[in-house]
C-alpha cells in the first residue's frame, strides 16, 4: 500500500503553512496536498470581492505548480471519505486507500443552512467556494433584484459587488446590528450608514423570512410580512468548522475538532489547524492569518518539535463602499477605552496598565500593519500616538 510521510487535508492556508513549515526543517519526505475542489488552492477571501469584475480560475491561486514541483508536493484533486487512525489509513473517494505517518486535517469551515419556510435549497447561493461565486457571477446577466441574507463580513462584501454591477440589493440581519461578531455598536452604526448611503436596502433585527413562488414562477420573499419580488437569493449566515471526517473517526470533536496546545488530536499523529481547529478554552478563531499561524506551527510539530500555540489578536479587516475597516474587538470590560478621530479617520483603543489589548479603526488601511503590529507588541498609547500619529 501506498505511504506517505506528511498527509495535508484542506486547500486553504492552514494546509499551504502546515506545508511550509514541514519542508522547513525536512526536504525529502513525501507530502500529499489534499484538495477537494477544481482548481488550485486559493485564497477564498478574494473570491466575493471580485463578482463585480469576474476571475480567471487560478487567479488568486496560492501557489503554483512549479513551486509544488520544485518542493515535491504530490497535490491530490480528491475527497479524504475515512480515517483508520489506528493503521494510519486514509481513504479517498478516487485514489483508495494509503498509509499515512503524519495527517494534518485543516479542512476549514462550511456554511450554516439556510433554513426558511418553503425555500428549495437549490434555489439558495453561496460564497464560500470559487465556484459558487461563478454561479453567482452568471446569475448576474438576468438576475436584477438579489436578497442577501447575513449581514457579516461576506454579505455586506457581496452586497457591494452586486451594488457595482447596479443591482438592487436587499441585505438582511436577524441581529440588531451588522459585523456583530467583529463590531462594537459605535461602529456597526458607522457601517450602517455607509451601507445605507450606496442604496442597499437594509433591514434589521428580522424576526422571520418565508418564501413562496408566483404563479408565474417568480420568487416571493416575505420578510416579516412584507412580500419582495426576488430574483436570485443569497445566503451569507456563517459558518461552522468542517468537523464532518474527523466525527467519523472518532477524532474527539466538540463545536470544531478538539486540539491541545499543540494543535494535537485525540487521535494518535493527527493534528488539525485553521478554522477547523478547537482549541483547549473553546476558541475557534475563524480569520485568516490565524488559520496561517496555525497551520504553520502543525506542521512544525508534525515534525517532532514541541512549540505552543499562542492565539494572538489577529484582526479582522475588510473594505466596503469605499471604506476600510480594521476590527480586533476586546476580550475585557475592564479595559480603558480611548477614542480618536481626525477628519475620516476614527480608531478605538483599548488598553490595559497602558498597553493596548483591542482596536477598532475606520479608514487608516494604509497603516493597518502597523495597528496590527501594536497590537502583537502591546504598544503604550504614547508609542501609538508617535508611531501612527493622527
Amino acid at each position: 500500500m501506498n505511504v506517505k510521510n506528511f498527509v495535508i487535508i484542506g486547500g486553504g492556508i492552514a494546509g499551504l503553512a502546515a506545508i511550509k513549515a514541514i519542508r522547513e526543517v525536512n526536504t525529502s519526505s513525501s507530502i500529499l496536498w489534499v484538495s477537494d475542489e477544481d482548481r488550485m488552492p486559493y485564497k477564498r477571501t478574494k473570491i466575493n470581492k471580485h463578482i463585480a469584475t469576474g476571475f480567471s480560475k487560478d487567479e488568486f491561486a496560492l501557489t503554483d505548480h512549479h513551486w509544488l514541483m520544485e518542493n515535491h508536493i504530490e497535490l491530490l484533486y480528491d475527497t479524504a471519505e475515512t480515517i483508520n487512525t489506528q493503521k494510519h489509513e486514509l481513504t479517498f473517494k478516487h485514489r483508495g486507500t494509503l498509509i499515512y505517518n503524519k495527517l494534518i486535517i485543516a479542512s476549514g469551515k462550511i456554511p450554516r443552512l439556510l433554513n426558511i419556510d418553503g425555500l428549495p435549497a437549490e434555489k439558495v447561493h453561496q460564497v464560500h467556494t470559487a465556484r459558487q461565486v461563478e454561479n453567482i457571477i452568471r446569475s448576474t446577466v438576468k438576475s436584477k433584484k438579489y436578497l442577501v441574507i447575513g449581514a457579516g463580513v461576506e454579505g455586506v462584501e457581496t452586497a457591494e459587488q452586486l451594488v457595482k454591477l447596479g443591482k438592487e440589493v436587499i441585505l438582511v440581519e436577524r441581529n440588531s446590528m451588522v459585523l456583530k461578531r467583529f463590531f462594537t455598536p459605535k461602529f456597526a452604526n458607522l457601517m450602517k450608514k455607509t451601507i445605507e448611503k450606496a442604496g442597499v436596502h437594509l433591514l434589521l433585527d428580522i424576526k422571520k423570512i418565508a418564501y413562496n413562488e408566483s404563479e408565474s414562477g417568480e420568487s416571493l420573499i416575505w420578510i416579516d410580512g412584507q412580500e419582495h419580488k426576488i430574483d436570485t437569493i443569497i445566503s451569507s449566515i456563517g459558518y461552522i468548522p468542517n468537523t464532518k471526517l474527523a466525527k467519523n473517526a472518532d477524532i474527539k470533536c466538540n463545536v470544531g475538532i478538539m486540539v491541545n496546545d499543540y494543535l494535537e488530536t485525540s487521535a494518535p499523529d493527527v493534528y488539525a489547524a485553521g478554522d477547523a481547529a478547537e482549541h483547549p478554552l473553546g476558541q475557534i478563531t475563524g480569520l485568516w492569518h490565524a488559520a496561517e499561524h496555525q497551520g504553520h506551527l502543525a506542521g512544525l510539530n508534525a515534525c517532532g518539535k514541541q512549540l505552543k500555540l499562542e492565539l494572538k489578536p489577529f484582526r479582522m479587516k475588510t473594505e466596503v463602499f469605499g471604506e476600510y475597516y480594521f476590527s480586533v474587538l476586546p476580550s475585557s470590560n475592564n479595559l480603558t477605552l480611548i477614542e480618536e478621530k481626525v477628519g475620516d479617520i476614527v480608531r478605538d483603543m483599548y488598553f490595559k496598565d497602558d498597553k493596548i489589548e483591542a482596536l477598532l479603526m475606520k479608514n487608516d488601511g494604509d497603516r493597518a500593519k502597523d495597528y496590527q503590529q501594536a497590537l502583537m507588541e502591546k504598544w503604550s498609547l504614547a508609542k501609538i500616538r508617535k508611531e501612527i500619529p493622527l
